[in-house]
């Protein structure tokens, strides 16, 4: 069996991670390897070695007892079972105790049958929902659901990330917990900028959705000003604002914050807003780089600033994003520019995941 090998600080981190993924082999405990590091069971949907959500974090194969684990595909009807064996969903995705599923059209007319075998062994799941894709301008899962224990039907859920409660309703609004450790790296470089300015900064996050980038950032003791977030899902949003309140609740310094149902590049607009932001954080992935100008406004001048995005881009075209979003930022005045695009994952055959990095000081 397939193991994930971490050092042992590292290890409660990573079962978050394997949970919040459904990656994670249940009813098999964490096992200490040669050297102290610690070897997680890994399901067999899990992404591979390469894949850089691991962060180069090594795999190891080793032999665990599994015959009393049964796989929820084995309490089907075995004659059934073979009858459509290649249509049988091989993966699904747990955020919170929301497990939401794709079912081929083969197999849709037993989704109750697939329902209940999935709530009889996967012990975490509340509900079963199919996922027809995703629908709409806020890019919204369509989800069914199938079936789910004690006739609770919501779709409203919690996740714990990076030791944060966040609350989540995938079918009102978009989330991926795939970006976890990107949330962990802008805590980090957060802490950097405001030592670089010796003081707390202002952190903007416009397309926030349901703000899981924020909790990590609120929970860093003295390190924000003011947070300024917003979405133009209004459902989105209504999640955003409890989600940043129970933050505030939970921290022991106050600061300013606003949160707004608008589109992000009317921000510039609002006196309130423009030249206010040290920390610019933009994750709207399709159309990240074409936003970028709309945004500069937003960033306080004759400082350092910091701009943290996320976007999918041709491959082949990366070199040629990265001089493009370095010329708009020199057009619109930024000097002392160290500008970084950096593929985190593959999108598709051709298209990669990147995080856009970008210190400056704008004039």
């Amino acid at each position: 069996m397939r193991h994930l090998i971490v050092p042992s600080v590292d290890t409660q981190h990573w079962l978050e991670v394997l949970k919040t993924n459904n990656w994670l082999v249940s009813g098999l405990g964490v096992i200490t390897v040669e050297g102290g590091e610690k070897g997680l069971p890994l399901a067999e949907h899990a992404p591979q070695e390469d894949n850089l959500i691991w962060s180069g974090f090594a795999h190891q194969t080793i032999s665990r007892e599994v015959n009393k684990i049964k796989h929820w595909s084995d309490l089907l009807d075995r004659d059934l079972y073979q009858e459509f064996d290649q249509y049988w969903p091989r993966s699904y995705e747990m955020i919170g105790d929301v497990l939401i599923v794709r079912l081929e059209d083969e197999v849709k007319q037993y989704q109750n049958e697939i329902a209940r075998a999935m709530l009889d062994r996967i012990s975490s799941a509340r509900i079963i929902c199919a996922d027809n894709g995703v629908t709409g301008e806020f890019r919204v899962r369509d989800i069914s659901p199938i079936l789910a224990r004690d006739g609770n039907f919501s779709t409203l859920t919690t996740i714990r990330e990076n030791g944060h409660n966040i609350i989540i309703d995938p079918a009102k609004a978009y989330f991926s917990s795939r970006l976890s450790t990107e949330r962990e790296g802008n805590v980090i470089a957060a802490k950097e900028l405001a030592n670089l300015l010796n003081r707390p900064i202002t952190i903007s996050d416009p397309y926030a959705g349901v703000g899981p980038a924020l909790p990590s950032l609120i929970a860093a003791e003295g390190l924000v000003e003011a947070i300024f977030a917003g979405d133009l899902n209004p459902d989105a949003v209504k999640l955003l604002t409890d989600n940043i309140a129970s933050s505030i609740n939970k921290s022991n310094y106050a600061f300013d914050n606003q949160v707004m149902c608008m589109d992000a590049r009317e921000w510039r607009r609002d006196k309130k807003f423009t030249e206010s932001t040290d920390l610019l954080l933009v994750n709207l992935p399709h159309d990240t780089i074409e936003h970028l100008e709309d945004l500069f406004p937003l960033m306080r001048k004759e400082t350092k600033s910091l701009i943290r995005g996320w976007a999918i881009v041709e491959r082949q075209n990366l070199a040629r994003v990265r001089e493009s979003i370095e010329k708009q930022l020199i057009q619109h005045g930024a000097r002392a520019i160290s500008l970084t695009c950096k593929e985190i994952k593959g999108f598709s055959a051709s298209k990669i995941f990147i995080r856009i990095e970008s210190w400056q000081i704008f004039s």
